[in-house]
């Protein structure tokens, strides 16, 4: 008896690559059909159908309800027709049409799968390399082409195939596994950082935390204002009547980016002066390796 559709996909979800593999051959055909409906006959559908693949090979841990596997594959293969489609649009020749946000996402995100699938196909042996290349992304995508572009039997292609999919589930798990990894390392450095940083400035004391992370040049800045302050001294300097005031910030979250850092909070004003701050700060600071280059303030009432 054959597996169902929500047995593969937690197979393939737990590191099954065979089972991911008869998945996608098991709804081949109404992926196709889908392309074809939106494409029309031609070469975009083998296109569209083969993306659809691998983002299966990546993405196949977001079906939440396994048995919605076909609809899950049919569903990726449609929204890759439509950006196809889309793509076919010539370029506008004034360029300050830029995309809808949406739009921009989505692009962002295709380009983003594809560099993460070429990095991982760059660990795999060369006779594996060359028939995914020829097989995901040319026009010599039949089994009868590549068979005869590198001189082997349809045979060696279909198992070198078999073998380079399963190479590359296990590939781009580890560098999934390897970027949570590092964004986490990033991410708890400079939430350590900045609770520092933020512990100094609550016991009033000059910030010498945060002026040893400066770059000499770097720059301050504040929303609602025009005054820009540049270096160490003088950042440290522009914090001085906060200090005296005995202004307190609660440091609610760091969100760490590859550059960039986000400090969010809430600043406690002292009884005397109840308005000295508005209550909720973002603030936004910009790295060059370790060191920030500047920081933007940004404040609201909430």
């Amino acid at each position: 008896m054959e597996p169902s559709d929500g047995e593969l996909v937690l197979a393939a979800q737990a590191g099954d690559a065979e089972s991911l593999t008869a998945l996608l051959m098991r709804h081949r055909a109404a992926m196709h059909a889908v392309a074809v409906a939106m494409l029309g006959p031609g070469p975009d559908v083998e296109d569209v159908v083969q993306d659809a693949s691998l983002v299966a090979l990546t993405g196949i841990g977001r079906i939440r309800d396994p048995s919605l596997a076909r609809s899950w594959l049919t569903g990726t293969t449609r929204n890759l027709a439509r950006a196809r489609i889309r793509r076919r649009e010539p370029l506008p020749a004034d360029l300050t049409h830029l995309p809808a946000p949406d739009d921009l996402d989505r692009r962002i995100e295709e380009a983003a799968l594809r560099d993460w699938v070429w990095e991982a196909m760059g660990g795999l042996s060369e006779p594996l390399h060359d028939v995914v290349v020829l097989r995901y992304f040319s026009e010599a995508a039949s089994y009868d082409t590549i068979a005869a572009t590198l001189g082997i039997p349809v045979g060696t292609v279909r198992s070198r195939l078999y073998d380079a999919r399963r190479a590359l589930v296990a590939r781009l798990r580890a560098l999934d596994t390897a970027a949570a990894d590092d964004h986490s390392r990033v991410t708890r450095e400079r939430e350590e950082q900045f609770t520092a940083i933020v512990d100094e400035y609550n016991l009033g004391q000059e910030p010498a935390l945060l002026a040893g992370a400066l770059a000499d040049g770097a720059r301050l800045t504040a929303a609602g204002t025009d005054a820009v302050f540049v270096g160490p001294t003088a950042i440290a300097r522009s914090l001085a009547e906060d200090l005296e005031a005995g202004v307190q910030l609660t440091l609610l979250r760091v969100v760490a980016g590859v550059g960039l850092t986000v400090v969010e909070g809430i600043f406690r004003n002292p009884t005397e002066s109840p308005d000295h701050c508005p209550p909720l700060t973002t603030q936004i600071y910009r790295h060059r390796g370790e060191e920030i280059v500047s920081l933007h303030l940004t404040y609201s009432s909430g």
